[in-house]
């Protein structure tokens, strides 16, 4: 991925909220679009496929498949596992506290985590909220496959989501750090768990509360949950993943709870309400937060919780793509024209490189 300048994103962020001209387009426009470019891929009884785009002017979808077997249609609101689109929502949680100067972004994490967990990570000297957010922090990854199999018993046993998601941060105690914080970037979920405990700690509240008032709400958005507070394998679509012998459903490896590195079910227009919200509408973050979380330290195309690149053709694009058992997910949102593009699979390990495709039959 090719990566943003500082000087690039700043200017960009200027014309944040502001809509450059864009060719009109129909709703009809739009559906023949996503059926011309995705349409033969969209099976009628496979598994269930949202594609959809809005635009300043229109919206469009293409739903493929059926939610589970001998079940309905997918349906433009049908809800999906997002997996790590649910980390720009952590992030902009976080910067709404250092709006509200109750934390700063830049503050140690020895500030804000308890000792225990502080002790674990061998002290976590230097290391900052900010270093968590663009994975810049040289923890090693917590999510492996050995992961899911202990935390499926850990839900079985009665554990609390509390529990459990210190647990998972405990997991990486005795690994090494990969470099020092702020000397490179290495994608872990590891940031995002121990960004979870800060907002939890500060606040004294819930990831799941603190995103239903403080994000959820004021953006309309009313069909996001995180998944096991109110919300479990029955209440969206199934995902299916290939194990060695075929396509398989996986809902039984969902039984537990959604952290701060990808929890979030949702539809598809609820995530492109979300980042226009954020990158056109102004709703969410001030301008000054929005140029932060788009700052990429270390050059590697990543901000906070956001994916970031310059396209030759298109501009800026943001977004953030997405994998977790038994789904894929990609958001890619061009502030510069108010176009997003959603694609939401109830299938692992999907290309979810149709997104870039709109964006460019749409933009050139």
């Amino acid at each position: 991925m090719r990566s943003l300048s500082c000087l690039a994103c700043l200017l960009s962020i200027l014309i944040v909220a502001i809509v450059l001209p864009l060719h009109a387009q129909t709703t009809n426009d739009l559906e023949e679009l996503l059926q011309d470019i995705h349409g033969s891929d969209c099976s009628p009884h496979g598994p269930a496929r949202v594609l959809y785009v809005q635009t300043p002017d229109a919206k469009a979808w293409l739903t493929c498949g059926v939610e589970r077997p001998s079940g309905p249609p997918t349906a433009r609101d049908s809800r999906f596992l997002t997996a790590s689109l649910g980390k720009l929502f952590l992030s902009v949680a976080l910067l709404q506290l250092h709006e509200k100067s109750v934390l700063n972004i830049d503050d140690k994490v020895s500030m804000w985590l308890p000792s225990n967990v502080i002790d674990g990570l061998g002290g976590a000297d230097h290391l900052t909220i900010a270093h968590l957010l663009t994975m810049t922090s040289g923890l090693p990854d917590y999510l492996d496959e050995a992961y899911y199999l202990e935390s499926l018993s850990r839900v079985a046993a009665g554990e609390t989501a509390r529990e459990i998601l210190h647990w998972a941060v405990g997991t990486i105690a005795d690994e090494g750090r990969l470099f020092a914080p702020g000397n490179a970037y290495d994608y872990s979920n590891s940031n995002y768990l121990l960004a979870q405990i800060i907002l939890e700690e500060v606040t004294g509240s819930s990831m799941n509360r603190i995103f239903s008032e403080n994000i959820f709400l004021p953006t309309g958005i009313k069909e996001v949950q995180v998944l096991g507070f109110g919300v479990g394998p029955d209440d969206f679509v199934q995902g299916n993943e290939d194990f060695g012998s075929g396509l398989q459903p996986v809902d039984a490896f969902l039984i537990g709870f959604g952290f701060g590195d990808g929890g979030l079910v949702a539809n598809a227009e609820d995530i492109a309400s979300f980042y226009r919200a954020l990158f056109n509408e102004g709703d969410v973050l001030s301008r000054d937060s929005i140029v932060r979380l788009l700052q990429d330290p270390i050059g590697e195309g990543y901000g906070m919780g956001v994916e970031i690149e310059t396209d030759p053709d298109l501009g800026q694009v943001v977004g953030h793509s997405g994998g977790d058992v038994g789904f894929s997910a990609d958001v890619r949102h061009v502030p510069e024209h108010g176009v997003t593009v959603v694609y939401l699979s109830a299938e692992a390990n999907d290309d979810v490189s149709v997104t870039f495709d709109v964006l460019v039959e749409l933009l050139n």
